[in-house]
């Protein structure tokens, strides 16, 4: 046994150093990039679509959520876009995305309210995604969406999209993804969160190609 050890032990060695040197010196851009889609954005979009990006214990915005507010704020502000917003949470969350939006000047009337309720069993994107169908089969005339998430999650959410956009009688919508300055907390954030947050989207990203 000791004998097989001293024989796998420089392996060992160099495969523990490789993993240290991914871990702290690959560069995050790349990474983020593989992530990202880049769709550009619509002269004048029917729907804005922020999914939140959880809140944490005590009702506060999570960094993810409160990025994304700010990036529809700036959007808003820049284009004077005055379609609706659609905010997508759990309902304790999206209360709390509302109240953000509208101490940052954002119209309440413009936000869109679909009443879909999201079911436990689900994971957050999964509501997600079908409150957003839900609301484009209630309403015909949106075609096009301007959907604003963290740059790590836009490529599971895209995948997520064409699946469920195959199954639409109404092919003519298109989505577009907004992007945020400087990549958001992703950017700058610890190496441990920056690694839960791009294995957390990796898997996700196999699983829904496994469905696919």
């Amino acid at each position: 046994m000791a004998k097989e050890m001293k024989k796998r032990l420089p392996a060992l060695l160099l495969t523990g150093f490789v993993i240290v040197c991914v871990f702290f010196f690959l560069p995050r851009k790349q990474i983020i990039c593989r992530l990202k889609i880049d769709t550009g954005l619509p002269v004048e979009p029917d729907l804005i679509a922020v999914l939140g990006g959880g809140v944490l214990p005590g009702g506060k915005l999570g960094n993810s959520t409160r990025e994304r507010l700010d990036a529809v704020i700036g959007y808003i502000r820049e284009s004077n876009s005055q379609c609706p917003i659609l905010v997508q949470e759990y309902p304790a969350g999206r209360r709390k995305m509302v109240e953000y939006l509208v101490a940052h000047g954002v119209d309440d009337k413009k936000i869109l309210s679909s009443g879909f309720r999201y079911r436990e069993e689900r994971g957050g994107t999964e509501n997600n995604i079908e409150e957003l169908f839900h609301v484009l089969n209630q309403k015909k005339r949106i075609h096009r969406i301007v959907l604003v998430t963290s740059p790590y999650h836009q490529k599971r959410v895209h995948l997520m999209l064409g699946e469920k956009a195959r199954r639409l009688k109404n092919s003519d919508i298109y989505f577009y993804f907004l992007q945020l300055r400087d990549d958001g907390e992703i950017s700058r954030c610890s190496r441990w969160r920056f690694w839960h947050l791009v294995l957390h989207e990796t898997f996700g990203i196999f699983f829904q190609r496994l469905k696919e």
